[in-house]
């Protein structure tokens, strides 16, 4: 009853809409009021003498919302296209650390503003969904490369993420056991194609690469570049990484996922890599921790609008 009555003293009933001539009703857009809103509703409707034709519900803060959060072999990929979620940026922001708001004002351009708002606003809102917590003013640690991670990530009740945007869109990944990277790129002309192939690619994939005809290049470019970015990422590494050593195509083709073991003086650790197909003319592709010949059947894609 509590989350009913704060939702009905925040509820604002606006009865000069002059084009329908019906009350809107603004709802809070928080998730725990959005699940009670059938009855303060019902609250709002028999006080106001209304029926279901004399008003029009608008949830102006639409959020994710997932009733089983259990993530025990499973991992969870949202996938939001930014420009078609209806956020008060100028209010939300505010929610934010101080420090991502200051990065955020030092934008240019309002439009990658306002996409970096968003993408912050819906890692920390899932953050805190899966957490049971509000994470929206709580900080990460950051290791030397800038990979955020939870402070203490390897606690029971713990999870590891990891987030990549492109243009409009977002995509954010979660896991509970071991670490985890995704990336997303626009599959796109790029002038410097030919030297990040050089540079970054092993001797088979660049032979792979250079066997094509020109116009299948990019498609095959951006599916070898995600997974190597989504592995840097999952391993919290940067470019200075030798991925020209490692080799990121498909073992056998009736797989669906790439096994990789890094070697190092001071460690070894094994990868798995998948492609993941979430938005048309991008490509994107997922790492985690450990070989997993089930990783496309662990994987939950998930949208929230």
């Amino acid at each position: 009853m509590q989350i009913i009555e704060q939702c009905f003293n925040n509820l604002l009933i606006d009865c000069a809409n002059i084009y329908t001539n019906k009350a809107i009703l603004l709802l809070p857009g928080n998730n725990a009021c959005n699940r009670e809103g059938g009855a303060v509703l019902s609250v709002v409707m028999k006080d106001l003498n209304l029926s279901t034709q004399d008003f029009t519900i608008f949830l102006p803060l639409s959020e994710p919302y997932l009733e089983s959060k259990n993530l025990l072999n499973q991992v969870h990929i949202w996938a939001v296209d930014l420009e078609h979620w209806a956020l008060p940026c100028h209010e939300v922001v505010r929610m934010l650390p101080e420090f991502e708001k200051k990065k955020s004002e030092r934008f240019r351009f309002e439009i990658l503003r306002t996409r970096y708002i968003k993408g912050h606003y819906l890692l920390r809102t899932l953050l805190g969904m899966y957490l049971g917590v509000d994470f929206y003013n709580q900080e990460f640690h950051i290791n030397k490369h800038g990979k955020p991670t939870l402070k203490n990530p390897q606690a029971k009740d713990s999870i590891y993420f990891n987030m990549s945007n492109s243009e409009n869109t977002c995509i954010c990944v979660f896991r509970q056991h071991g670490d985890i990277g995704v990336d997303i790129e626009k599959i796109q002309d790029l002038p410097d194609m030919d030297r990040i192939v050089e540079r970054f690619f092993t001797s088979d994939e660049k032979e792979i690469f250079r066997s094509l005809p020109e116009q299948n290049r990019k498609q095959t470019f951006f599916k070898f570049w995600t997974r190597k970015e989504s592995l840097l990422k999952a391993m919290g590494v940067g470019l200075s990484f030798p991925l020209d050593k490692v080799d990121v195509m498909t073992e056998q083709k009736e797989t669906l996922e790439t096994f990789i073991k890094i070697t190092g003086p001071d460690t070894e650790s094994e990868w798995t890599l998948c492609d993941i197909n979430v938005f048309d003319n991008f490509a994107s592709a997922i790492a985690i921790e450990g070989k997993h010949v089930d990783c496309a059947a662990r994987l939950r894609h998930l949208r929230f609008n």
